[in-house]
């Protein structure tokens, strides 16, 4: 009978703990496939990327912020560091073609995305080289501390990345080299919240942060060409 009563306590007290502590986080490997499962099944969604410690010479990509839509465009508007200065241009990718609002113009134009220190945002969600991909290529993921964005509880997970897949995506200095990686994967649908990158994206010797966040998956959007000479 002892044993028994001592056993109902401990049972008691694991539930307890579990209660208080939320549900045990997935395995961190299962959380992955299934973020990119839905990232890849979605029509759409909107991103915003931030940036911090970004810094080097001609156009420096700061962050942005728009709405993708499969298979290939984008429309939204990116933040860029221009000779020392910062400024804010519109940009459209449709069918292959990115296009950029000119500031000195004014005037939408052709132009290659890596100037901006990006690769084509049309791209992102693409399912072999977009960012679900990298979702699959991290190594050694790892399960971290649960966190909250906007109210929303996300299961975090860390890993390191190839440079060289991650030049692919977006910039590198040093592809030679992992970039260090953190996933927040909203608890509640498994959607792929947040992915916070941080490696030698300008310079070999100065590691900077790039922050993306993805959400409104499915939503109503649309992306046509800008007019010739607006």
């Amino acid at each position: 009978m002892r044993t028994r009563h001592r056993g109902l306590l401990a049972s008691v007290a694991i539930s307890a703990t579990l209660t208080a502590c939320g549900q045990a986080q997935a395995n961190p490997q299962t959380l992955l496939t299934r973020a990119k499962s839905l990232l890849d099944g979605t029509t759409s969604a909107h991103f915003t990327l931030t940036s911090s410690g970004a810094g080097g010479s001609g156009i420096v990509l700061l962050g942005g912020s728009g709405d993708i839509l499969r298979p290939d465009s984008f429309n939204g508007t990116l933040t860029v560091s221009l000779s020392g200065f910062t400024t804010t241009v519109p940009a459209v990718s449709i069918n292959g073609t990115f296009y950029v609002r000119n500031p000195l113009s004014d005037h939408f134009e052709s132009a290659d995305p890596a100037q901006y220190g990006f690769a084509d945002p049309g791209k992102l969600m693409d399912r072999q080289n977009g960012l679900s991909s990298l979702l699959l290529k991290c190594q050694n993921p790892s399960a971290g501390s649960d966190d909250r964005l906007n109210g929303e509880l996300l299961h975090e997970v860390s890993c390191s990345l190839p440079g060289q897949d991650v030049k692919a995506l977006l910039t590198d200095a040093a592809p030679d080299r992992p970039v260090a990686a953190t996933a927040g994967i909203a608890a509640d649908s498994g959607q792929l919240r947040r992915v916070v990158l941080t490696g030698p994206f300008y310079s070999s010797s100065t590691s900077s942060t790039f922050t993306l966040v993805v959400v409104n998956y499915g939503e109503n959007v649309t992306v046509t060409p800008p007019p010739a000479g607006s």
